[in-house]
């Protein structure tokens, strides 16, 4: 049995308890907010948490070159080396870290009134502002320490880390919004709780690595010139990913207005859980992918792709036709307040846009990463990026927030199933009749089943836009109990040789 088979279960269970935890805490926590704060403070709580995500673009690759390198040193016991290699990596993003924080110290006033914020909402929105990015720039460096984890090839460690603190992170936030605390102290809470799974992560990355230090005096450019095309390609891809990601509440504040980003939220929600579910399946594959590429394991890389991408098709695909049927009620649960018909098609298209991404790019994409095709990778995801980007504007203006919406399904769709599968089959030298069959072998008669009684339920049983989770609980497991009997063997073979 290959190594990531042995870990596969394991690290994806500790996936999906974090993941349902986060879920159902989320769903408190981003109903609780979506009544209590007003549709600007909402909507500004969104956006700053949406440009945490571009910390990112000042991390150069590097957070994956040293999952990288922590998996290949440990391995030939290269302690000294490593240890340059992070040092160097930790104190280069502690002075991003800090530069971030004066810029973003020094454009307050522009943002805050490029963001139509209004004269009542000012000094509140200020206080709230500053707060976020003095945590954005504590946090940014600790983003090493569970990259190092991964490394380690202790993914399940990082999660159950991750599943512990959102637990804390939950209960200051319920217990302050519930007591209407004022928003820079609500701010102050969630950006202290998001930075407690990193300081943990560092805690157990430095007892897993013993002999290891971090000392600036270790500090040597050199350490990690030797990875700067590897880290500067992987850099620009994690850029334009997260364009494509994060843009859209952007473009909304700066063309629509920054109230109707909470529209947008709405609508997301949904798409976000789905995209949650189908990549715990996917943790073990960059790892097991580089190590098998350096092996020239063809075979093994095949075997990987298909049995993983397989079982993402069984069990994504039927998560996705349930939020689709039922994401009118779904919504209602996660804001409290009926769903409109602009919220409705917003959800729709963001879920056929996950979906669709899950199924073509979610295994292909980490596979080709670690096979060298970084390059075309990067071209992938800049044309993907650029065409999201001026469609969103575009239709924004002609169509309002669905537009945006819109604007990000459509590339994702196109690059996923006209692009990243045929560089992936030809790559890996996969017959595309072969890679579809074996695709439907063992999931067709399971998905027909499921298929059959969630049209069954639809007609005869429907479910109202006042339908709680119960109501809709029970009709998901009368659908997934059959698929998961009848698709037993596809989740076997993810333990098999």
């Amino acid at each position: 049995m290959a190594e990531w088979q042995s870990r596969f279960w394991k690290t994806t269970a500790s996936g999906y308890v974090g993941m349902v935890v986060r879920m159902l805490l989320g769903l408190v926590l981003f109903r609780t907010m979506f009544l209590q704060f007003s549709d600007a403070q909402f909507g500004f709580w969104a956006l700053l948490w949406s440009l945490f995500g571009y910390g990112i673009l000042l991390d150069f690759g590097f957070g994956f070159t040293a999952q990288k390198a922590v998996a290949e040193k440990t391995a030939i016991g290269d302690v000294p080396g490593l240890s340059k290699l992070l040092a160097t990596i930790l104190w280069t993003y502690i002075g991003m870290g800090g530069l971030l924080l004066m810029f973003f110290l020094a454009i307050r006033e522009p943002f805050l009134a490029r963001m139509g914020v209004v004269a009542l909402n000012h000094e509140e929105f200020a206080r709230t502002y500053t707060v976020f990015f003095i945590g954005l720039a504590v946090l940014f460096p600790l983003g090493l320490f569970p990259e190092i984890l991964r490394g380690l090839h202790r993914t399940d460690l990082a999660n159950w880390i991750g599943t512990l603190t959102s637990l804390i992170n939950f209960a200051f936030l319920y217990w302050g919004l519930t007591a209407h605390w004022n928003f820079a102290l609500l701010m102050g809470i969630s950006v202290t709780t998001s930075a407690l799974p990193n300081i943990v992560a560092a805690v157990f990355a430095v007892r897993h690595l013993p002999g290891i230090s971090f000392s600036p005096r270790l500090f040597e450019w050199r350490a990690v010139r030797a990875q700067m095309g590897f880290s500067i390609t992987a850099y620009l891809i994690t850029s334009s990913n997260l364009m494509i990601m994060k843009s859209d509440q952007l473009v909304i504040s700066l063309a629509l207005g920054v109230a109707l980003v909470t529209i947008y939220q709405a609508g997301s929600k949904i798409g976000e859980m789905l995209g949650w579910f189908g990549s715990q399946f996917h943790q073990m594959i960059s790892p097991a992918a580089a190590a098998m590429h350096v092996r020239g394991d063809e075979s093994g890389l095949r075997h990987l792709l298909l049995r993983i991408s397989r079982l993402t098709f069984l069990l994504v695909t039927p998560a996705y036709l349930l939020c689709a049927v039922y994401l009118e009620p779904l919504i209602r649960v996660f804001t409290g307040k009926p769903c409109v018909d602009s919220t409705w098609w917003v959800g729709q298209a963001l879920l056929l846009s996950m979906y669709s991404l899950q199924i073509t790019s979610g295994c292909s994409k980490r596979v080709l990463m670690m096979c060298g095709e970084q390059k075309r990778l990067l071209l992938m995801s800049l044309a993907e990026a650029a065409a999201n980007v001026l469609l969103s504007v575009i239709l924004a203006y002609q169509i309002g927030v669905l537009g945006v919406a819109v604007g990000t399904m459509i590339p994702t769709v196109l690059v996923g199933w006209l692009w990243v599968i045929p560089l992936t089959l030809k790559k890996l030298d996969l017959p595309f009749k072969s890679y579809v069959v074996y695709h439907l072998e063992g999931t067709l008669r399971p998905l027909a089943v499921f298929t059959v009684i969630l049209t069954a339920l639809v007609v005869w049983f429907p479910a109202t836009a006042h339908s709680n989770l119960l109501q809709l609980g029970w009709r998901a497991s009368l659908c997934l109990a059959p698929l998961l009997l009848l698709g037993r063997k596809v989740i076997r073979d993810m333990s098999r040789a």
